[in-house]
């Protein structure tokens, strides 16, 4: 943006500058690059009237002031379409039709509003049957049904459905996986294509990379500092919750952090102990069949391409690798998407008895059971 605005005002000389990014509003750094910058970009770089951003999912319509004094407009209408942005631009102009003043105002229309267009559904009828068709596909059997529900406390068999399939797909010795919805569920009996949009709902590829035994350690220390708070005392939480939100039962908690970043592993043995601090809670005892595991020894860890971009900055922050030392360690790249694997495995298979590994737990585990039943509720 500061390279190309004035190259842009020099050679094109526009009345109106409008910046469309893939780019949530703030925080998180994506291996090397931030990966939310739409409100610094905003505020430090002037010559935008408006910018239109999106990928964190979260609403927003407000006007900053940038360092030069001008207005900058901030669209955002989140996702699933449920929401667009109606921009109203108005402009003055002198007698020879040069801009002499503007206004932009803009407003958030939520389309549910709305009565679908019958035009357009009637001349997109034939992409919109092809959709349901795939969508509507029989992959497989489930013999249980799994739920998102326990996704936060401990083992689960929606993550470690994932975490059996990545292993499987990938000949890795370690899998790393995190919740990316904590309001699935897919019911046992027929599995159609739309329930794996469920069980993984983004476009992530599968990478595998090669990671110290120390590394993986500081990998998982890095997710559950993200995941859980530290009980000292009766009446702490086992998750890690936004301080003003977690006060009382009568209050929705919500979490500090999003559980796409609660990363768990598979293929190793490890208990998690939920009263020592951040960066001290993770002891690995074993690989997963009972061998020993070494934290000097390099291990093929498989993840989602998402995570191995340095998403989430377990990679960077966690692990301590650069962009360049990153992309050295991957060894693996998919060709498809994540979801289309597991498909893959699912008709493979034919029939799934979705289970949990049981590799891992909290520790005491009493103390953490009872810390999550009360979260449980917090979270309802």
């Amino acid at each position: 943006a500061r390279q190309w605005i004035p190259i842009i005002k020099l050679k094109e000389n526009p009345d109106i500058i409008i910046g469309l990014f893939h780019a949530g509003k703030s925080g998180t750094v994506l291996s090397g690059f931030k990966e939310n910058p739409s409100m610094e970009i905003a505020r430090n770089v002037p010559g935008f009237d408006m910018i239109l951003f999106g990928h964190d999912h979260l609403v927003e319509n407000r006007k900053i002031e940038n360092i030069a004094g001008d207005s900058v407009l901030l669209l955002n209408p989140a996702n699933t379409g449920q929401v667009l942005t109606d921009i109203t631009l108005k402009v003055s102009l002198d007698d020879n039709g040069k801009v002499i003043g503007k206004s932009i105002d803009g407003t958030l229309a939520d389309v549910n509003k709305y009565q679908p267009d019958k035009e357009f559904m009637s001349l997109f009828a034939p992409q919109i049957d092809t959709i349901r068709q795939y969508v509507s596909e029989p992959v497989g059997f489930f013999t249980d049904s799994i739920t998102s529900d326990d996704v936060l406390f401990g083992p689960s068999k929606l993550i470690d459905l994932i975490h059996e399939f990545q292993l499987e797909s990938t000949g890795a010795d370690i899998s790393f996986a995190a919740p990316i919805s904590t309001n699935a569920s897919i019911k046992a009996g027929t599995i159609h294509m739309s329930d794996l949009f469920s069980l993984y709902k983004y476009e992530n590829a599968l990478y595998v990379l090669q990671l110290t035994g120390k590394e993986i350690k500081d990998y998982l220390e890095f997710s559950y500092a993200l995941w859980t708070d530290r009980i000292e005392k009766d009446g702490d939480h086992l998750l890690l919750f936004k301080e003003q939100q977690a006060a009382g039962e009568a209050m929705r908690a919500k979490l500090k952090n999003p559980p796409y970043n609660f990363d768990s592993a598979a293929g190793i043995k490890y208990v998690v102990d939920v009263t020592k601090p951040a960066g001290e809670k993770i002891t690995i005892t074993s690989m997963a069949d009972g061998t020993p595991f070494d934290m000097d020894k390099t291990y093929k860890v498989a993840l989602s391409s998402y995570r191995g971009n340095g998403g989430g900055e377990h990679l960077t922050k966690g692990v301590g690798l650069d962009s360049k030392g990153i992309a050295d360690r991957i060894i693996y790249r998919s060709k498809t998407d994540l979801r289309s694997i597991i498909a893959d495995r699912i008709r493979k298979k034919g029939r799934i008895t979705p289970r949990t590994l049981d590799t891992w737990k909290f520790i005491p585990e009493d103390v953490a059971r009872k810390a999550a039943e009360k979260d449980a509720r917090l979270l309802r």
